[in-house]
């Protein structure tokens, strides 16, 4: 009896000391997946392209940073305006990030969703 709870013990710390390991070493991260051009967000992409959508933003701009992250490395092929090295392709725009869907400048960040609402882009 005592044979198997010692057993029982360093499986089980064997098992959390493992955990711990992948844990602190980003074996577990939970944060955005990656697609690929493939990938259902490089074809919302390649649509909000065909609808010629553009955001507008600066490159060190953290909030348009973080607008950029939603799409992953398919972020590649989305069309963006950096005004701060074309800023007379950015008149009128003063909030960063922004959106020209159909002509119109919207003037935030946006979630996916939304975007997908705006454009009839299906994600």
């Amino acid at each position: 009896m005592k044979m198997k709870i010692g057993l029982f013990l360093i499986v089980g710390l064997v098992l959390v000391f493992l955990f711990g390991v992948l844990w602190i070493f980003g074996g577990f991260k939970t944060g955005n997946v990656v697609l690929d051009g493939d990938s259902d967000i490089g074809l919302f992409v390649k649509c909000l392209n065909e609808k010629k959508v553009v955001m507008y933003g600066f490159s060190y701009s953290p909030g348009v940073e973080a607008q950029i992250e939603l799409f992953g490395v398919s972020a590649l092929n989305l069309s963006v305006i950096d005004c701060h090295e074309n800023p007379e392709k950015c008149e009128g725009v003063i909030v960063f990030p922004s959106w020209n869907i159909d002509g119109k400048i919207i003037s935030s960040g946006l979630s996916l969703g939304v975007l997908s609402d705006l454009t009839g882009c299906k994600i």
